[in-house]
């Protein structure tokens, strides 16, 4: 059996990676694509960037689905991922004065 690497502490989060990160909490050992955490984030953000940074850094694992002409790469929390997750949300992020939005997003849709 193959043990997973240790995810690496990410230097910064940012309020658009604790809302990717809410999402992704919402929605445990489930695969998830960019365009589908993009629909659950208020306002809506582009999370590609932020889930392949997720990846690098171990807190993810990727699969690229197979048998489709466009094939998505799905994300999916690893365990350690996962608590560092709850950690990283547990302190929310001040978001711009503009965005009118207190914290991590509520979900917009039933998983």
């Amino acid at each position: 059996m193959t043990e997973e690497p240790t995810p690496t502490p990410l230097p910064r989060i940012g309020w658009r990676t604790q809302d990717v990160l809410a999402v992704l909490l919402r929605a445990p050992g489930r695969e998830v694509w960019p365009f589908w955490v993009d629909r659950q984030t208020s306002p809506r953000s582009d999370s590609g960037p932020i889930l392949k940074r997720l990846a690098r850094a171990g807190w993810l694992t990727t699969r690229r689905e197979t048998g489709k002409p466009n094939a998505r790469v799905l994300y999916k929390l690893t365990p350690a991922g996962e608590a560092l997750a709850r950690e990283a949300v547990a302190h929310p992020v001040r978001r711009p004065i503009d965005s009118g939005e207190p914290g991590p997003s509520a979900p917009r849709d039933a998983l």
